[in-house]
């Protein structure tokens, strides 16, 4: 075999190759959406957002705390709880587990606890966020609850 067949010969077998592992790829990625979709995406969504805004209104509360003001210690409660709750609640959810409908029953009360809490500091741009999310995030969670 001389020089120039060679360099043919190991062109096209990285050719076969290539196409070969883009072909696998792409019929295993495929297979996989269809065989296991997300049960509980909206929940997920919804949880994610609690836990992003549940730490805004804890970053704030420890702004407050730093000014000597605890004036916003019950929302910083109801808050970490939240944070922790959805947390758990998105990562079972994410992953179709059949323990998300137990979690969610309780996450839902942890929302609507911190939602209260929220509703008392209406002009808290942060507070009226996490309000919101929690109200929606209670929403998802009571569709599924078990």
């Amino acid at each position: 075999m001389d020089r120039r067949e060679f360099i043919a010969a190991a062109g096209t077998a990285a050719a076969v190759a290539s196409a070969s592992q883009a072909f696998a790829q792409g019929m295993m990625g495929a297979e996989t959406q269809e065989m296991h979709p997300p049960k509980y995406e909206a929940l997920d969504t919804a949880a994610e957002k609690c836990v992003a805004t549940g730490n805004d209104c804890l970053r704030h509360c420890f702004g407050m705390y730093k000014m000597k003001d605890t004036s916003m210690a019950d929302c910083a409660d109801a808050a970490y709880q939240l944070v922790a709750g959805c947390g758990a609640l998105a990562s079972l959810a994410a992953v179709n587990s059949v323990h998300t409908g137990h979690l969610a029953k309780v996450v839902s009360m942890l929302c609507k606890d911190c939602q209260k809490e929220c509703e008392k500091f209406p002009k808290v741009a942060v507070c009226k966020a996490c309000g919101d999310a929690c109200k929606a995030c209670a929403a998802e969670c009571d569709k599924v609850a078990a």
